[in-house]
């Protein structure tokens, strides 16, 4: 027969201990601490000042429409089209300032691939503006299936 010891006998615990309850209430402080100086309301930040002369109306601010327009269109192997007509690269800032002298109102719509770097567009917004084109439209293609 067995025996039963009272050594293995469960027992309830009656100590808590206080590690995690002390590391809770650390973090909290912490927190609090960071917290307090940016939910304290600042007077300079509240203030709101009305503007003192009213903005201008739209219809003076606004540039005039392009009295014609072009496209322009990069491909992804950088070749350029301007109106349909093939153009080398090389060629493109001559061809632009002649267009601008032209035709003042021109505007232009810069149609580059969407496999192409930003950096190709940033360029060629630099030859539209060198050659004294302002008004320009960006979008992006893709070549057809």
């Amino acid at each position: 027969m067995k025996r039963h010891s009272n050594r293995h006998q469960l027992r309830l615990i009656t100590e808590i201990s206080l590690t995690p309850l002390m590391d809770m209430v650390l973090v909290l402080l912490f927190v609090f601490l960071l917290a307090a100086p940016l939910l304290k309301a600042d007077k300079h930040l509240l203030t709101v000042t009305a503007p003192t002369a009213p903005p201008p109306p739209p219809a003076q601010t606004s540039a005039p429409a392009p009295t014609e327009t072009m496209t322009l269109l990069v491909n992804r192997d950088l070749s350029v089209t301007l109106n349909g007509a093939m153009l080398a690269r090389a060629d493109l800032p001559v061809s632009l300032k002649q267009l601008a002298q032209r035709k003042p109102g021109l505007g232009i719509e810069v149609r580059m691939h969407r496999d192409l770097p930003v950096q190709q567009l940033v360029e060629t917004m630099q030859l539209l503006e060198a050659a004294g084109i302002q008004k320009t439209a960006v979008t992006t293609h893709a070549e057809a299936p």
